[in-house]
């Protein structure tokens, strides 16, 4: 038998296909614009609840750019052909540069070799090493999950005062993590009785379906079904307003977005635990918090070695808390005494942008952990008595979805008010190291992926929109049944009330 070269013992690959897997994004650098807080003192009136009023008329949807016809599209929930949209330009799918300059792929080229034999071995150790180096990068992770839980875009139709629950829902599917969860609850037997929340989204989710072609990368995100009404949320709705009479239609006021939001997400982390058999309080709803030493004070060594009391709180395991919980550290400072530390969790970050030196997120963001003088502050060791300290706050902990709250409602003497002041955001932003309790240099940067704005001059009236990106970069707004293929120019926008980042 004659020698035969050992090509076809390890398989053959093309130049084309290794150089495919040499394709790498670049990124540059993100700079923080300084935050001047020698302006005019922060509001203090600000607080949240329900505001009452009447239904805010639906916006004419033909004067929307890129509208899509909903028209024909899906019948008994079956995609029979999709529509073309002929008004967007191909430039409204790529990110300005924001923050740093859009991703782009860059070749490399290949060198010649001397034999055969070589040419494979490097050929397979190029394989390997950059599988390997894909399989680390958050963002190709990022994009695979986004297209394996993509679902076909649906409006939801407004039966009276629910554009609130609309907008929340539609922001929540553009989170990949938040389909996944709802599609693993599909399947599980969750009854209505006990579980009303879990019960709904997974009714709810199973109303859509994957978009044509989105098994491959260049799947056709321009697609749309028809639109439905969320009735299955009705039962939610009353444990969320119980004063309302209970029925999903013909709603007699406008509800808080934020407030609606927060309230689901609670109700999903406990039905969980409860569905998972963890602990149950004498309500028989799930224990949210845990304590660390069984709510002991202890001490821990922070920063440059300062010791301080801690007491750290945190939501209990369950699948929500791994998308949006964070912690917060605050430490309050009084002389004479030794630093007071508390952890505790959240699933939003609710930020003043009341302040004249806020002009965008970044600087509320700053303007949240800036260290704020606390008078008549009562000590419990130490210097016992009222004295004078200092209380800083900062990240311990990041969420994989981090949900940002502008605080624009606020009531005081005057009543019910809105905030209509300009407050930018950008599509992708890095955390600045002093945000946090310890200065990482991974997991920092998140990207956009949707927001939730309120229209209308008054806190007690008004309509609620989403915008929510799909894969390849695409983004749609939802307008309750409308749905209208957008560019980032109209999603960057200065009046966004909540907006949604996932992490990179």
């Amino acid at each position: 038998m004659t020698d035969q070269p050992l090509v076809l013992l390890f398989g053959s690959f093309s130049e084309d296909e290794v150089v495919s897997w040499l394709n790498k994004p670049s990124e540059k650098a993100v700079k923080n614009k300084p935050l001047d807080l020698n302006s005019s003192k922060i509001s203090s009136e600000i607080s949240f609840g329900s505001f009452n009023g009447e239904s805010y008329k639906n916006i004419d949807s033909s004067k929307g750019s890129a509208n899509l016809n909903l028209t024909g599209i899906c019948k008994n929930g079956k995609v029979s052909h999709t529509e073309p949209i002929n008004n967007l330009k191909p430039e409204a799918l790529i990110h300005p540069k924001q923050n740093g300059a859009p991703y782009h792929n860059g070749n490399m080229e290949l060198k010649p070799v001397d034999s055969i034999n070589s040419l494979v071995h490097n050929k397979i150790q190029t394989l390997v090493a950059v599988k390997e180096e894909k399989s680390n990068n958050p963002i190709d992770r990022n994009r695979d999950m986004d297209l394996e839980t993509c679902l076909l875009p649906r409006g939801l139709i407004n039966l009276g005062n629910t554009c609130f629950l609309n907008a929340t829902l539609q922001a929540l599917l553009s989170c990949s993590p938040v389909v996944q969860l709802l599609q693993g609850i599909r399947t599980r037997i969750v009854h209505k009785t006990g579980y009303p929340t879990l019960a709904a989204f997974g009714e709810f989710v199973s109303e859509f379906k994957m978009p044509a072609g989105s098994s491959t990368k260049d799947m056709n995100p321009i697609q749309t079904g028809r639109p439905f009404s969320p009735v299955m949320f009705e039962v939610v709705l009353k444990n969320f307003t119980p004063d309302v009479p209970n029925s999903i239609s013909g709603r007699p006021r406008q509800e808080d977005a934020q407030e609606f939001l927060s309230f689901i997400m609670h109700q999903m982390h406990d039905e969980l635990l409860k569905l998972e058999g963890q602990a149950t309080n004498a309500n028989g709803n799930g224990s949210s918090l845990v304590s660390s030493v069984e709510d002991d004070d202890w001490e821990t060594v922070g920063p440059k070695n300062k010791s301080a009391v801690t007491r750290t709180q945190n939501f209990a395991p369950s699948e929500v808390r791994a998308i949006f919980g964070g912690q917060l550290r605050s430490v309050v400072k009084a002389k004479g005494n030794k630093d007071s530390a508390t952890v505790q969790p959240f699933f939003l970050l609710h930020l003043d942008i009341s302040h004249d030196g806020v002009a965008n997120i970044e600087d509320a963001l700053r303007l949240y952990s800036m260290p704020e003088t606390l008078d008549e502050y009562r000590t419990t060791s130490g210097k016992a008595g009222v004295v004078s300290a200092r209380k800083s706050v900062n990240l311990l902990t990041l969420p994989k979805v981090m949900i940002l709250h502008l605080k624009r409602f606020g009531y005081g003497t005057n009543g019910s008010t809105k905030l209509h002041k300009p407050v930018r955001f950008p599509l992708e932003f890095l955390l600045s190291r002093n945000l946090l309790v310890s200065a990482a240099t991974e997991g920092r940067k998140y990207a956009l992926i949707a927001s939730v704005t309120h229209h209308g001059r008054e806190a007690s009236k008004g309509h609620y929109t989403a915008d929510a990106c799909y894969p390849n970069q695409q983004w749609f707004r939802f307008d309750d049944a409308s749905v209208t293929a957008i560019s980032t120019n109209k999603v960057l926008h200065d009046q966004a009330y909540i907006l949604f980042y996932k992490r990179l």
